[in-house]
């Protein structure tokens, strides 16, 4: 009986046992699938960080200055360097006064108006400022027409132009208008590759000065020279000085400034090709090879590619006006020259007008596709036809005559101001990459009603301008450029987007 009552107690309380313990996991199961849902506290701090925003700088302007030579007219004193004459500067700001100074030219003994132009304008809402110059530069071995863009300093820039072959000569202008010293490096690409020389690093341009250096004492006969400048220190702006001498007869000076960085799509607006008839005939003479037009591209990295090069008329100046189109391989790290009109049509025999080159006289928009990033310029000279048809047994007289880099453009952004200084037949060309048609605003801040201007996707304008300033509205990622152009003159230079004047920075202290 006892045995009987005493297993009857350990049944119950094994059965009290397991139903305690389904109890229990049926309340954990309820635990766990509430705290599913439940958010935990936060235990610790967010990291720490400040939102600084920074006091707006001086939208600030450098121009190059007058042109320059390395060494005396003899050709002793290779150290030193020598103005020759001054540019014509001018200079606008909106929203703001305009304040201008100079920095130190390289030329110790030249007159301040030789020197490089400083323009800056105080912070401000809606605060713009533009400059620009032009030089007729007439002297023993440098005779032309320059122009240029007073642009924004930077750290880094690329530079498409020169030669260092006989006869060519090209300096690079480096002009630091910071308070504190500027060191700048040189990478020089060419047509057998990247070049290598002492001196290429550390050279050192002084707050408020400029430092000026012969290319040919870095990379002697190289004909096809892209040079990446870049500064560490106070930022810089630097520009190229290319003159030509053919024989014993000085035929061209060009001031060569920045175009774009670095890209698999990029835009040469407003290349002129001028003086066909001429050029052609002037081909014809002894060391006037390269009077053609002609791009320039350059891969700045480690891998080969492949590039389309599209030549064409600029709007209503497509009217019987024939363009070109032709592809190019690339070898990385390699600066690649060849005629601009390689596509193009069959030449003529350039008498009567017609050229012997596949493009005629006009404005073009050049466009350069790659598989890989890359820098470009185009080449074109200008020479007065002579009238005479070349033969062997003609000794032709060498022609006046002058020559223009076209920089790739960057795409602008918000209101520009453009600055059109002095010079012949001046055109302002705006090229409208975007597959969407768009309606801008150009207003002489002269006076006079706004001229408003279409321009279709994938399309292109040339206005003709006048002397002065304007104010361009509506350009958001367009790429324009201002060229000149007359009987043995030629001249061109690029605009530019301001920077930021005020990014927010995010500051997480230690």
């Amino acid at each position: 009986m006892a045995d009987r009552i005493g297993g009857e107690r350990r049944g119950l309380l094994i059965g009290a046992r397991i139903v305690s313990g389904v109890v229990a996991v049926g309340v954990a199961a309820l635990v766990i699938g509430a705290v599913a849902f439940v958010p935990f506290p936060v235990v610790g701090s967010d990291p720490r960080s400040l939102t600084v925003e920074p006091a707006p700088a001086d939208q600030v302007r450098v121009c190059p200055g007058a042109a320059l030579r390395v060494g005396d007219e003899s050709g002793a004193n290779a150290d030193q360097v020598f103005a020759i004459g001054a540019p014509s500067i001018d200079g606008e700001a909106r929203s703001g006064d305009l304040e201008r100074s100079r920095l130190t030219s390289a030329d110790e003994t030249a007159a301040a108006s030789s020197a490089p132009e400083l323009l800056r304008v105080a912070p401000a809402d809606g605060a713009l400022v533009g400059a620009a110059q032009s030089q007729d530069v007439d002297a023993p071995d440098f005779d032309g027409f320059t122009a240029a863009n007073c642009t924004e300093p930077s750290s880094s820039i690329w530079l498409v132009g020169g030669a260092m072959t006989i006869g060519r000569s090209t300096a690079l202008l480096i002009a630091n208008p910071t308070e504190v010293p500027s060191r700048v490096s040189l990478e020089i690409f060419g047509e057998d590759g990247p070049v290598s020389a002492p001196g290429l690093t550390g050279i050192d341009v002084p707050p408020g000065g400029q430092r000026v250096v012969s290319l040919a004492g870095f990379a002697p006969g190289v004909a096809s020279p892209v040079v990446h400048v870049t500064a560490r220190g106070g930022s810089i702006v630097a520009d190229l000085q290319q003159s030509i001498v053919r024989g014993l007869d000085a035929v061209g000076v060009e001031t060569i400034g920045g175009g774009a960085d670095p890209g698999e799509a990029l835009v040469l607006p407003g290349v002129r090709i001028v003086d066909t008839v001429g050029t052609n005939r002037a081909s014809a003479l002894a060391d006037w090879q390269d009077v053609g037009p002609a791009v320039r591209i350059a891969v700045p990295g480690e891998v080969a590619g492949r590039a389309t090069v599209r030549v064409v008329p600029d709007g209503d100046a497509a009217d019987g006006v024939t363009g070109a189109s032709f592809e190019l391989e690339l070898e990385a790290g390699t600066v690649t020259e060849i005629p601009l009109d390689a596509g193009g049509e069959e030449p003529g025999d350039g008498v009567g007008g017609e050229s012997s080159h596949g493009l005629q006289d006009g404005i073009y928009t050049v466009y350069i596709d790659a598989d890989v990033a890359v820098v470009a310029g185009v080449r074109a000279s200008t020479a007065v036809d002579s009238g005479e048809v070349p033969s062997p047994d003609t000794e032709l007289v060498a022609p006046e005559s002058d020559l223009a880099w076209f920089a790739a453009a960057p795409p602008l952004d918000g209101q520009t101001l453009v600055v059109v200084p002095q010079g012949p037949d001046p055109v302002l060309s705006i090229v409208n990459p975007t597959d969407g048609e768009v309606e801008l605003e150009l207003e002489d801040l002269r006076g006079g009603e706004p001229r408003l201007v279409v321009i279709p996707a994938g399309g292109s304008v040339a206005l003709a301008v006048e002397p002065g300033s304007y104010l361009l509205a509506g350009a958001e990622g367009m790429s324009a450029s201002v060229s000149f152009a007359a009987p043995g003159t030629l001249a061109s230079f690029v605009l530019a987007p301001a920077r930021p004047v005020a990014d927010s920075l995010v500051v997480h202290p230690d």
